[in-house]
């Protein structure tokens, strides 16, 4: 999801407008989006959540009247938020869908809600369902090119890494040896959507 404001962790992801930090677990934010996926209104305690998580960028003031893709990292993670929409929108029913949007600390499984409205609106809402601890602390630096080095590539939904040929959690990384303790504490990623999570995108639904 796009990336957000207390993400050193370095989730993208489905936006700077998912990222929930531990005490929000019963909290739900949300925004509205016109026919052109500008944001149109946020609510929650949405600037107090921007404040507590170091996002003076994402205030209400900051986001409203800005497109949802501006929010967004990595193009393939923007064609997958694209396709969710579109399905609200042409199906006329709420998309549900869950994703991960982890700190360094925790493990954080959320809930994204699209429910469209009347004039091509919609209503997005960001839950966090729950929180469990990571068994190290994982920081994670998002690079924009595939011309760096040393990067892993990292699923915007899912949270996920592709070591190697295989597509896991961080620490099953270390685990089989695909990844040291090191470099999993310092991760250099760039985001995009795994194959499963692909697979799955607009077919969720109540």
């Amino acid at each position: 999801m796009p990336k957000a404001p207390d993400d050193t962790s370095g989730n993208a992801d489905p936006t700077a407008l998912d990222q929930a930090s531990e005490k929000t677990a019963t909290t739900t934010l949300s925004y509205t989006l016109d026919s052109e996926d500008r944001i149109v209104s946020v609510g929650g305690d949405w600037d107090g959540f921007a404040r507590d998580n170091d996002g003076s960028e994402i205030l209400a003031r900051t986001v409203i009247g800005r497109r949802l893709d501006e929010f967004i990292t990595g193009d393939a993670t923007r064609m997958f938020v694209r396709t969710m929409l579109m399905s609200a929108r042409t199906l006329k029913r709420s998309i549900r869908r869950p994703y991960r949007c982890d700190s360094p600390q925790f493990r954080r499984l959320m809930e994204m809600t699209i429910v469209p409205l009347a004039q091509e609106m919609l209503d997005v809402r960001h839950h966090q369902i729950r929180a469990e601890p990571l068994p190290y602390t994982i920081t994670i630096a998002a690079v924009t090119s595939t011309a760096a080095s040393g990067f892993v590539k990292r699923c915007s939904i899912c949270n996920r890494i592709r070591a190697g040929k295989v597509w896991s959690e961080v620490d099953a990384a270390v685990i089989d040896g695909r990844l040291t303790v090191a470099a999993a504490a310092a991760l250099k990623v760039i985001y995009g959507v795994c194959p499963d999570c692909l697979l799955s995108a607009g077919h969720r639904h109540p």
